[in-house]
């Protein structure tokens, strides 16, 4: 071949053929782009609270200060630090304003006016104590302006102090620098005032001050002079650094997280991809072989897929990092409109937000592509030659095989570190993690057997559906099952990952809601030392409270170091109230209802009878019955009467409305107990002490299923390229097929039919990854939980029925839509034209 005709660029498929795989490139890119940015942002956000913590400096001053000083009431002097201008305290100081406005204003940092700086946007600086200054922020928060009053409420900065001081605004300062991502309100205090809002000693009780340099003068070089002893200088540039750099290390977990949701999606779009190419090679096998025969070199065959590859990285990768950059700008400009932030901010574009997906893209596709380099590599000249493609090869197979085994020892190896867990939960879990990425891996190797017979199966039960179209798109898929199981892998990881988060979720809210239920069954517990005859009534009231009922508390002796505390309920207001109905089944008189660690406690054993002092003097026998891990011993009212040697106090005990019930309206339990703490502090109330165990409850529930919505939200990026493999799989087999789909046209087959026959493809390779992912994830998140928790609580595996449903429709209805586009390209084939173009 001569040098010339080397030079000549072979195009292996059209850059059309691979929209499906550049576009799987461009959502996985973008999201590593958003994740980027995501990290960029929170920098910009420490970054801005810290330079609002320094704002006016250009030194940072650390001094040790004897440890009487902190006890001085007078100001103590500033450090002297030679090269500098003007030194003064940095404040840490907040204080809770009032206006005729906002009644229950907000905490605002109270911080000093740098010496020298009264830029103003309105007002002038403060003239004595009677004035206050207040930035931007504050003054919107307060709702308030120049002229304006605002009170300090008596005892804010000195407890000592009884009066309220009411400050008149006579300044409004800039916000801070960073006020787009919500910059800290504040006060800004000076020497008129700075003994009332800081203190007597004005905030000098402090060893962190902060310095100016003269103008011209090199803040880094006085630092380095003035570093000497117990004195330590640093430039506010290289102070924030260190602020942000020890900020970022409490994100750190958070962003191991993110991390692995990019892999998975990084992942998810690979196998994609290399189906892709993995298609095109075979269905070029025999322009490959020519290009062979006519003295193409292995090594020439090669590039020419590498360099599609690679170009289908670049294209995506480019389009993911501008889709990216523009879906975080719109959402910081929906987050303005919405009033999250402060106003528009700009995305922070960085040479990392830009290479970073850039490289992730280009490095995806090309090892995405390797598997079909090396397939095209083998590709033998006398393939040219064959009419027609070599028949799949049956059988299992060396990676069924692999895959069985790896499956089944992973399950073996979760069970086992799940036992393990309860007795040594660090070994078990480890075991556990271990067991879980074996098994998924070796079903990920088992794909390729298992599409084929699922394929079948379904497509029988499909085909009493759906008719002739069912059946032969499960033949389609049967007939190429290492490209099916390619397509099914990509769907398998979102699904399972989604089902074991959603059953991990709930097994992990159903088990703490159960143990919470076995501790404390009743949602709310209010006693003291005196309460209104209609305490219980006053409860009720409550917005959020379902009833309460009324009943006393007190101390018996049970032969132990420390008396036990037992609540005296009637088995009927244990009824009403508890989240356990049956506890009141065991409630009678002289039976004595506690948890088992109570018990250990106090030596108590289930079953025994024990002798206890009553109050005129005699003893009683109670019967001890253990009720699973019961905080709240209980006795009958009468029982406890008799017994308590200090009497009892009164108790009001309720239960919450349900969640998401009109009764309970938009009301959390942390509202309904704020309530019941202004009732507890009315009159007639004493020394009163609430326990809001439903409080507990409901926060697991709600941080669980924020969890779980960030979570799915995140895997719905490997979804959504999952369903445009789906897509892509039958738009290529579409093309893969074309002599095929002529001959059904010619047959008479119409064209909703050549409709529905893809349609039933995405649909079957939709519910196949379904099915698989909904099994897997409901192990995975099972055993998990019980890796995870067996050694803390009783583990009570809960399968949300309603989410799984969803998901199996969610799967069919987006193998459906993904297939409307081939569908289309199918049913528009002339069976003459076809035909003809058939190789």
């Amino acid at each position: 071949m001569s040098a010339s005709a080397r030079r000549v660029p072979i195009r292996l498929t059209p850059m059309r053929r691979h929209l499906a795989a550049i576009l799987t490139v461009a959502l996985s890119c973008a999201f590593v782009a958003v994740m980027v940015l995501a990290g960029n942002l929170v920098q910009e956000s420490l970054r801005a609270s810290t330079a609002q913590t320094y704002s006016g400096a250009d030194l940072v001053v650390e001094q040790e200060i004897p440890d009487d000083a902190w006890e001085s009431t007078t100001p103590l002097p500033a450090p002297e630090v030679a090269g500098t201008e003007d030194v003064w305290p940095l404040t840490q100081g907040f204080a809770q304003l009032t206006s005729s406005a906002v009644a229950d204003g907000p905490y605002l940092q109270v911080v000093l006016t740098p010496p020298g700086e009264d830029a103003l946007e309105e007002g002038s600086p403060a003239a004595d104590d009677s004035q206050v200054v207040l930035d931007r922020t504050a003054a919107d928060a307060l709702e308030v302006g120049v002229g304006d009053t605002v009170t300090l409420p008596a005892g804010t900065i000195v407890p000592e102090d009884t009066t309220d001081h009411t400050l008149t605004v006579s300044g409004i300062a800039p916000a801070a620098e960073g006020a787009a991502l919500g910059a800290t309100p504040r006060i800004l205090a000076d020497d008129a005032n700075s003994a009332l809002l800081l203190g007597p000693t004005r905030g000098t009780t402090t060893d962190t001050w902060l310095a100016t340099v003269p103008a011209g003068t090199d803040p880094a070089d006085v630092a380095a002079a003035a570093s000497t002893g117990g004195t330590t200088v640093t430039t506010v540039e290289d102070a924030e650094q260190e602020a942000v750099d020890q900020l970022m290390t409490g994100f750190a977990a958070l962003g191991v997280i993110l991390g692995v949701f990019v892999v998975i999606a990084l992942f998810t779009s690979a196998v994609v991809i290399a189906n892709t190419f993995t298609v095109t090679v075979a269905q070029r096998t025999r322009s490959l072989a020519l290009l062979r025969t006519l003295g193409a070199t292995r090594g020439r065959v090669g590039r020419i897929v590498l360099r599609d590859s690679a170009l289908v990285g670049v294209v995506g990768a480019v389009l993911g990092v501008i889709g990216g950059h523009l879906l975080v700008q719109a959402a910081l400009a929906g987050a303005a409109a919405a009033g999250w932030l402060d106003a528009v901010m700009a995305v922070p574009v960085s040479l990392t937000s830009v290479l970073v997906p850039i490289l992730a893209g280009l490095v995806l596709t090309v090892l995405a592509g390797l598997a079909p380099v090396r397939a095209a590599t083998r590709v033998a000249p006398l393939q040219a030659l064959r009419t027609v493609a070599a028949p799949p090869r049956g059988g299992f197979g060396v990676r069924g095989v692999l895959g069985v085994i790896g499956a089944g020892a992973g399950l073996a190896l979760m069970i086992g570190g799940a036992v393990l867990a309860g007795s040594h939960p660090l070994p078990g879990i480890l075991l556990a993690v271990l067991g879980g990425l074996l098994s998924f891996g070796g079903m990920l190797l088992a794909l390729v057997v298992l599409t084929r017979p699922l394929a079948l199966l379904l497509g029988r039960v499909a085909g009493r559906i759906g008719g002739l179209p069912a059946r032969i798109a499960a033949a389609n898929i049967a007939r190429s099952p290492g490209r099916s199981a390619a397509t099914v892998a990509a769907l398998l990881i979102g699904t399972t990952l989604m089902t074991m988060m959603a059953v991990g979720a709930r097994t992990t809210e159903a088990s703490l809601t159960a143990e919470l239920d076995s501790n404390r069954p009743i949602d709310l517990v209010v006693s003291a030392a005196a309460m209104p005859e209609d305490a219980a009534a006053q409860i009720a009231a409550v917005d959020g409270v379902r009833v309460a009922e009324s009943g006393t508390v007190g101390r018996i002796d049970v032969g132990a170091d420390e008396p036990l505390l037992v609540y005296g309920l009637d088995p009927e207001t244990v009824r009403e109230t508890s989240h356990r109905p049956a506890v009141a089944d065991e409630l009678a008189d002289d039976t004595l209802l506690v948890g088992w660690e109570r018990a250990e406690e106090t030596g108590l054993q289930d079953g025994e009878r024990i002798t206890v002092p009553t109050v005129d003097g005699s003893t009683r026998e109670l019967t001890v019955r253990f009720d699973a891990n019961l905080k709240m011993p209980m006795l009958t009212p009468g029982t406890l009467e008799a017994v308590s040697q200090d009497g009892t106090r009164p108790v009001v005990v309720a239960d919450f409305e349900d969640e998401g019930t009109a009764a309970r309206g938009d009301t959390d339990a942390y509202g309904i107990v704020d309530a019941v703490y202004q009732v507890t502090s009315g009159d007639g109330f004493s020394e009163a002490d609430v326990v809001a165990g439903g409080a507990e409850r409901e926060m697991y529930g709600q941080v669980l299923r924020v969890l779980l919505g960030i979570t799915v939200g995140l895997l719905a990026v490997a979804v959504l390229v999952a369903l445009v493999g789906v897509a892509n799989t039958l738009s290529l087999g579409v093309v893969e097929r074309r002599g095929e789909n002529a001959l059904l046209r010619a047959l008479g087959t119409t064209r909703r039919q050549m409709r529905a026959m893809l349609g039933w493809e995405g649909v079957l390779l939709a519910l196949i990854g379904a099915v698989l992912g909904i099994v897997l994830g409901a192990v995975y998140g099972g055993l998990g939980v019980i890796a995870l928790l067996g050694s803390a609580v009783a583990v009570t595996v809960t399968i949300p029925w309603g989410q799984v449903v969803l998901v199996v429709v969610a799967a069919v209805l987006a193998g459906f839509l993904a297939s409307v586009l081939p569908g289309r390209s199918a049913a528009r084939t002339a069976p003459a034209a076809a035909l003809a173009a058939a190789e």
